[in-house]
């Protein structure tokens, strides 16, 4: 990997959990396709299952032949923003493994703070977080008293990930009860998201964790959800149209730059002589 020093890292790590629906993957994909980010680096770690691939952002008519492998580094040098995609799920019982180094390197390479892109399993959800937005948020106490006023502004109206009483399932009092210290955070389906952002807190590093609700199938309407969500907090990218001072266009709106691998997210095509 490219030697990365700590001053161009002060900002922010974001990291996809593999969770339900691969929403995190998926939003991260998103942010590397859109800000196009250059990948600086691969992580080998035994607790991650080997993959490799072709290159998941080569523009279509692109002739370099370039692979990915399960889990690699980009980065945005003009945001301070160094971006981990994992591709490949974890070995069954080396999920604690893979944390305990990565959080190793969080802190040798001096992030600021963390941000975990995850989701979590929609038939789980408590009666009231059925209705409205699907997205949700726990923060440090660090990044929730710097930015949890904009949090909860009019321009974001993020809500809090509430939390649970009793498991598995919710208590009857609990049904009305506001978010709380005192109860435990539940998020089935969201992978190791919960258990990184516990280990942040215990090494005193701001952390957040961003995600959906959803349930497996098409989870490109979450990703997309929760990469804005992201891109609306960091300001990274502007999709707005822009004019001058006389109302001429200067740049037209834009949206997110879907990777080429996307269209093959549900297998290729079949092959249409079949039915002839």
């Amino acid at each position: 990997m490219e030697e990365l020093s700590p001053k161009n890292l002060q900002n922010r790590l974001e990291t996809p959990a593999v969770s339900v629906g691969n929403v995190g993957q998926l939003a991260t994909d998103l942010l590397i396709s859109t800000l196009w980010m250059e990948r600086i680096g691969y992580i080998h770690h035994e607790s991650i299952l080997p993959l490799v691939g072709n290159d998941p952002f080569a523009h279509p008519e692109a002739d370099a032949c370039k692979v990915v492998t399960s889990c690699e580094v980009y980065e945005l040098k003009s945001e301070d923003l160094v971006v981990i995609q994992q591709r490949a799920p974890f070995v069954r019982g080396k999920a604690a493994s893979f944390r305990k180094w990565l959080m190793s390197w969080i802190k040798e390479k001096g992030f600021s703070k963390v941000v975990i892109l995850t989701s979590s399993h929609a038939h789980e959800r408590l009666d009231r977080q059925l209705g409205g937005s699907q997205f949700r948020y726990m923060a440090s106490k660090e990044i929730e008293d710097k930015f949890g006023e904009r949090f909860h502004s009019e321009e974001l109206r993020w809500q809090q990930l509430e939390r649970r009483i009793s498991f598995p399932a919710p208590s009857n009092p609990q049904i009305d009860v506001d978010n709380s210290t005192n109860g435990m955070v539940y998020l089935p389906g969201g992978g190791i998201a919960k258990s990184l952002y516990e280990d942040c807190l215990k090494e005193s590093i701001p952390a957040i964790v961003m995600l959906m609700f959803c349930s497996e199938g098409d989870n490109a309407p979450d990703a997309l959800s929760l990469a804005y969500h992201v891109n609306d907090w960091l300001g990274l990218y502007d999709f707005k149209p822009k004019y001058d001072v006389d109302g001429k266009l200067l740049k037209p709106a834009t949206s997110w730059k879907i990777p080429v691998s996307w269209r093959l997210l549900f297998g290729s095509n079949f092959d249409q002589t079949l039915f002839h």
